[in-house]
């Protein structure tokens, strides 16, 4: 036991000290938080400046409606309801855009405004002709034809405003028209009554964290192959294995690139609340939302559990293969599982509860990502979550066996690349 320990405490401190480590410890926090924010600072910059529109048609009172109703949606954003980590950055879109009304729905004048939005003149053209809002086909000539919040926007802001038209038509007064257009908020709760707090943060929080588990265990997994695959080539492992069993090196070599990866994460949480707590970084995400006790408890727990299985397999292959293309070849078979969450993200997200997401995290090679993922949105009941976790124990308990085995006899083979019935017999032998 005190060998193995020795091998752990050298791994770690061996790895701790690499720039690779301290590169990548800052690299991808800062890439992490530039996709996040970045975005929403450029966003913030660009909507700065009033846009200029033109709302062209045939009836000036339908024009001056739709105008009025545009620059008022602007004004009484709703997106700023959708929950605290979306409100400063509903705050930054413009109060008002400048809007136009033309009456001339000529083809000739539709070029010339078409012209001038191509040219940056104008920002864009509502062409609400009396035969367009009779077929409920409004064309909005754009240059950002891929801006779908925009586009959205100006889409619900001319159906009000016909709405609105409408209605007064029929004798109501702004009042009423007010109250009938007033959006209901709904408001989700669980069936204790408690509140269920914002779904996109709730959903983003789910999809961010799962993609840092994911990338923990496959990288620290990888480096545990690796490590034994560079050890093994510079035959090290003879004169090593001559005072340690190949079990407790094994071991070792598992808890200490583990351990370092429990080190990198602690800062990346650490930077992450700094973020959060950062005027700096105003682009309306509250980090703190989404990291909290019980999200990091269950990180480490699952980052643990899904990485003492797969890193045992990981040690495995680097034990059978001589060289880091073969490793490379038979990697990709054990990575395969852990994709099948990835793949499955958006179901389970929806679907916290349904058969399939139960079953996914129930099976022990996707257990440690889709568990997770459920705890985040919906905690799952106790008994779920205690036969994920004792099904995952106990394949961590035979694969480590199994694997320890092949690492005993793998780790001294050197020659062509094993075949599976080779791989059985190892088993046998050991």
């Amino acid at each position: 036991m005190r060998s193995m320990f020795l091998i752990a405490r050298r791994e770690y401190l061996e790895r701790i000290r690499t720039k690779a480590f301290l590169i990548m410890t800052i690299l991808i926090p800062a890439i992490m938080g530039g996709s996040l924010f970045l975005p929403a600072l450029f966003m913030k910059k660009t909507q700065s400046g009033a846009k200029h529109l033109v709302v062209v048609a045939s009836d000036r009172h339908i024009g001056d409606v739709i105008a009025q109703q545009i620059n008022r949606d602007r004004q009484d954003n709703p997106r700023e309801k959708e929950g605290p980590s979306m409100r400063r950055g509903a705050a930054a879109a413009p109060e008002s855009w400048n809007i136009d009304v033309d009456t001339n729905a000529s083809d000739a004048n539709r070029s010339i405004l078409s012209l001038k939005v191509q040219a940056k003149v104008l920002d864009g053209v509502v062409w609400a002709t009396v035969e367009n809002l009779a077929t409920k086909k409004v064309p909005f000539i754009t240059r950002n034809v891929s801006s779908l919040e925009e586009i959205y926007d100006v889409q619900r802001s001319i159906s009000r405003a016909l709405q609105r038209n409408t209605l007064a038509t029929k004798g109501l007064s702004e009042s009423d028209i007010e109250a009938f257009q007033k959006p209901v908020d709904l408001s989700a709760v669980t069936p204790d009554g408690k509140p269920a707090g914002n779904g996109t943060s709730t959903i983003f929080t789910a999809i961010f964290q799962i993609m840092v588990l994911y990338m923990s265990v496959l990288l620290y997994g990888v480096n545990v192959m690796n490590a034994v695959l560079e050890e093994k080539n510079s035959r090290v492992m003879e004169v090593v294995l001559s005072t340690v069993e190949p079990k407790f090196l094994m071991a070792g070599k598992i808890l200490g690139v583990g351990a370092v990866g429990l080190t990198q994460i602690a800062i990346w949480v650490a930077l992450g609340l700094f973020y959060s707590g950062s005027a700096v970084m105003g682009s309306g995400l509250d980090l703190k939302s989404i990291i909290n006790i019980r999200s990091i408890i269950f990180f480490v727990v699952f980052y643990l559990l899904g990485y003492l299985l797969y890193s045992a397999m990981y040690a495995a292959v680097g034990a059978m293969c001589n060289s880091q293309q073969e490793a490379q070849q038979l990697s990709q078979l054990v990575t395969l599982p852990m994709v099948v969450p990835l793949f499955l993200i958006g179901y389970i997200v929806q679907y916290p509860g349904a058969p399939l997401s139960i079953a996914v995290s129930m099976f022990p090679l996707t257990a440690p990502l889709t568990m997770y993922a459920r705890i985040v949105l919906q905690m799952p009941p106790w008994y779920e979550l205690a036969a994920s976790i004792g099904l995952l124990v106990a394949t961590i308990y035979g694969v480590v066996l199994l694997c320890g085995k092949i690492y005993r006899v793998g780790i001294l083979m050197y020659g062509k690349k094993p075949t599976l019935p080779e791989i059985v017999k190892w088993v046998k032998y050991a």
